[in-house]
């Protein structure tokens, strides 16, 4: 027998649960309704009572954009409230994306980040910015992400729009790339590698018929086999420069303090063609030490004053001054030759690797030089340019830090 207070209580419970549904199913097609776009308002209760939140109709065009992306988004007012969130910040925390709407931000981020979150939104109703927080699901799993904030307008409350970037996802992916990048780098080094063995033997084999068959051979053969010799040579030279930058560009590079007076002098005494009567060099007083790669700094001086060397008018002299300036903690080393210029449209091509603008049956290389230059001092955190008219030379300059007294 049921009691007589619960009789008179049961179609009461029964008519609030049924209003409950009804208010529920009410509040999801309405958030479904705002999420797709059929309306831009919502309803909100809080201490100062029930409030509608209209957002602005520009942003209507780009919600659909919104929902699209990789990253998280909401929108959050004064109060905490969260009066917007895609699909994708839903996933993020673990939760039906009709829960996360009217609920707190504080729901989603360990108490101890707290106090950065609220100093960012305040900081941030009139500019951007950005901070690392973690981002806690439903289940406790705390996700590292980035959140970059920006002021927002919703009716008359202004409040902040907030982008949630998965660092994890993004690290890994980082990862993966420069896990592929290097093993890339490794096969190409293996392969540069390995093709200097049969090249050797090609290159030797034609000399030593050169040697042996010269005065059995017809003129034309005797070509061919000229031929083969340079275009053998000229290869096994384009490989050993490919390994070349390919080290450079893996190397691990500790900078020091290097003497770079010391250095370019050094370097014009170990090269027959810098010194006279093949070359001028002349060093216009002594150049401010930098902190750089000694060895890889080397190389770039060497590949710089071999340049100013061999692009020069046949009936020239080649004259190199290299002096240095110092500006903003920062030095600048000169190469000014007097050779055949570079026009204006060619000087940002000759940077990259195998660009060339000059023919190689009158001049040589291999298009990998500057490119050499311009990896490794940009790898010490430095820059690299030149200056030119075509016919009256080139002034290449390299830019590194000044040394530390």
């Amino acid at each position: 027998m049921i009691p007589e207070y619960a009789q008179s209580q049961e179609p009461d419970l029964a008519a609030e649960v049924a209003d409950l549904r009804a208010r529920l199913a009410e509040a999801e097609d309405t958030l479904e309704a705002i999420r797709s776009g059929e309306v831009d308002a919502l309803l909100v209760s809080g201490a100062q009572g029930e409030q509608v939140f209209t957002l602005q109709g520009a942003e209507t065009p780009y919600r659909f954009l919104v929902e699209a992306m990789n990253e998280g988004a909401m929108q959050v007012i004064p109060d905490g409230t969260i009066v917007y969130a895609n699909a994708r910040f839903a996933g993020f925390v673990g939760m039906p994306l009709q829960q996360v709407v009217t609920s707190s931000w504080r729901k989603y981020f360990p108490v101890s980040d707290h106090p950065r979150f609220e100093a960012l939104l305040a900081a941030n109703k009139l500019s951007g910015g950005r901070g690392e927080f973690n981002l806690q699901a439903a289940d406790g799993v705390l996700r590292p992400v980035l959140l970059s904030f920006a002021p927002m307008s919703a009716a008359e409350v202004q409040g902040v729009s907030v982008i949630v970037t998965d660092l994890a996802e993004m690290k890994e992916t980082a990862l993966a790339l420069k896990q592929t990048v290097a093993d890339l780098e490794a096969f190409s080094y293996s392969i540069s590698h390995d093709m200097r063995t049969p090249l050797r033997a090609m290159q030797g084999f034609s000399s030593m018929l050169l040697q042996s068959c010269a005065d059995r051979l017809t003129q034309e053969e005797l070509d061919y086999l000229r031929r083969i010799v340079a275009s053998s040579s000229r290869l096994d030279q384009l490989i050993r420069d490919v390994l070349r930058y390919s080290r450079t560009a893996r190397a691990e590079l500790v900078l020091s303090k290097v003497d770079v007076t010391r250095l370019t002098r050094q370097i014009i005494e170990s090269y027959p063609t810098l010194v006279e009567p093949r070359a001028e060099i002349v060093l216009a007083g002594d150049i401010p030490a930098v902190m750089g790669h000694e060895a890889s700094l080397s190389q770039c001086i060497s590949n710089l004053l071999d340049n100013g060397v061999k692009f020069m008018a046949p009936d020239r002299l080649p004259r190199i001054i290299v002096s240095a300036k110092t500006e903003n903690g920062q030095v600048r080393v000169l190469f000014a030759d007097n050779g055949i210029g570079i026009e204006p449209r060619h000087q940002q091509r000759i940077f990259k690797i195998f660009e060339r603008v000059h023919p190689v049956d009158k001049y040589g290389g291999t298009g990998i030089g500057l490119s050499i230059v311009k990896k490794t001092i940009e790898r010490m955190g430095g820059q690299v340019g030149v200056e030119s008219e075509l016919g009256k030379g080139s002034t290449f300059w390299i830019q590194l830090p000044a040394a530390k007294d």
